[in-house]
């Protein structure tokens, strides 16, 4: 299903995706979507007919999400003029604060998905979720040739795996460092650094 999907499954998958973070994928029913979404009941079951439909429908939800908040990611205007690992820095700091804080749902319902993927070798739900991190990595891999990396595709993995860990902590830990920018966006400048050398 693609991002012109209607209002009405918008809200059902987000619905979805907020019973998920609450309750774990033994949460995920077409009644309990109903409840979450306070629509009639019935009305997710109408448009995913069945419980792997609508969990398909979550990840590529999720999936679509996650790669716009990568691709529309900017540097804060105070650092325009920061050194360019600052900037880098600060910029993959706004996404994991993003995903930390406003989209903390989304980011516990796709750490949920990915553990069910991994046990289950469910490949056709992980394929949409593996994108979106590709993308992340990508775009990781672009940022270290411009610093400079002797190996770009070996930073770029490397710090989005550093970014993965930080969110798993976020998620599993919260507390005021886990989804402030600037704490992140430290922790993150010494991972890059480690890129240039």
């Amino acid at each position: 299903m693609s991002s012109a999907r209607s209002p009405r499954v918008q809200a059902l998958l987000t619905a979805a995706v907020a019973g998920i973070a609450d309750e774990g994928l033994r949460g995920l029913t077409h009644r309990a979507v109903d409840g979450q979404a306070k629509v009639p009941a019935g009305s997710t079951s109408y448009y995913f007919r069945t419980r792997q439909a609508l969990l398909a429908g979550v990840v590529a939800f999720i999936a679509e999400q996650e790669v716009a908040d990568i691709e529309a990611a900017t540097v804060s205007e105070e650092l325009a003029g920061a050194p360019p690992v600052r900037q880098v820095a600060d910029r993959f700091a706004g996404v994991l604060a993003h995903w930390l804080g406003p989209q903390r749902d989304r980011t516990r319902a796709r750490l949920e998905i990915i553990l069910l993927t991994a046990r289950h070798s469910e490949g056709e739900l992980g394929t949409e979720l593996l994108r979106a991190r590709e993308s992340f990595v990508g775009q990781a891999q672009l940022l270290a040739t411009a610093l400079g990396s002797p190996d770009p595709k070996e930073g770029g993995r490397l710090v989005v795996a550093f970014a993965e860990g930080l969110t798993y902590d976020g998620v599993t830990r919260p507390g005021p460092d886990t989804t402030d920018r600037a704490a992140l966006r430290q922790l993150l400048e010494r991972v890059l650094l480690t890129l240039t050398r």
